[in-house]
């Protein structure tokens, strides 16, 4: 597979809480009395994560993190360059953006403005998260590659797609795009 543009989640693909990794949804620890005020120290990269982005930002592949956020754009966005540069990965991305917390289908104009910004088609990106609806869906239902990285908290349909494609960890994708 061959892409010029990755788009990726943040919570639970790029990071996760430390405690409880992908068995939990990761926004608990926004909320949790004990980890809220200082979430950035009970937040991980996910396994090879950075070294998997060096990997792709080496070869000229345009890396973006995409987030849903029930917080205002701008808290959203300052949490997510803390995030950034709390683990020393803002530089291997060529943007961060947010969505709306509650619209599922909002990384898709999302990914359709950033697409349209450097001139690429949309067989040159390919999407992956944790959320099927938020993450895999939001890509598919606009023509974009996905890939759902496997976990047993993301909500699914009744009936999981038969040509679902998941991967275990980002670092996967090191085996699927050239």
């Amino acid at each position: 597979m061959k892409k010029k543009i990755i788009f990726f989640d943040g919570d639970g693909t790029i990071w996760y809480p430390k405690a409880t990794k992908r068995t939990q949804k990761p926004h608990w620890i926004y909320n949790d009395i004990i980890t809220r005020d200082n979430y950035l120290e009970h937040l991980e990269l996910t396994p090879k994560v950075q070294e998997t982005l060096e990997v792709f930002s080496n070869k000229g592949i345009y890396l973006v993190v995409i987030s849903a956020n029930p917080e205002s754009e701008e808290v959203a966005l300052k949490e997510m360059k803390e995030k950034l540069e709390y683990f020393g990965i803002e530089k291997l991305f060529y943007t961060s953006r947010v969505s709306a917390g509650d619209d599922p289908e909002g990384k898709s104009s999302i990914i359709l403005e950033i697409l349209e910004e450097l001139n690429l088609k949309k067989e040159d990106a390919l999407m992956v998260g944790d959320s099927y609806y938020y993450d895999y869906l939001a890509a598919k239902n606009i023509g974009i590659d996905a890939l759902f990285i496997e976990n047993t908290v993301s909500t699914m349909p009744e009936v999981v797609p038969f040509d679902l494609q998941s991967i275990e960890e980002v670092s996967d994708l090191l085996k699927i795009i050239e």
